[in-house]
């Protein structure tokens, strides 16, 4: 009998978080196909060690170039690219188009033409 219970309980709990998911969602606009995902940066000259952002799959990545220049305004004038999986990002790309992933780890680099 007390299983049962805890199985109720934890139904509920999880139809809770659902309606919570589904509220965060619509609130925040996301359409289908739509979801959060978590990005590492790093840089070539280690000045950039542990840097995580949570962005949607669908954003563009210039709009992470942002972020990190945010964080890193002395990477504002510098000419720079970033890399994964050893290929150079498309800025213009979103996310999925360049094929980054949750969790995926992407490295700064700085163009040294002097």
């Amino acid at each position: 009998m007390e299983s049962n219970s805890n199985n109720d309980s934890l139904n509920n709990r999880l139809l809770e978080l659902e309606n919570e998911l589904n509220l965060f969602k619509s609130y925040y606009c996301f359409s289908s196909g739509e979801k959060l995902i978590s990005i590492k940066f790093v840089s070539v000259d280690q000045n950039i060690k542990d840097f995580k952002v949570i962005v949607k799959n669908t954003d563009k990545f210039s709009k992470l170039e942002d972020i990190v220049y945010e964080k890193y305004p002395n990477y504002k004038d510098t000419d720079n690219y970033f890399i994964f999986n050893g290929k150079r990002i498309n800025r213009n790309r979103t996310l999925e188009e360049n094929n980054i992933r949750n969790n995926d780890i992407l490295t700064l680099s700085i163009n040294d033409f002097d």
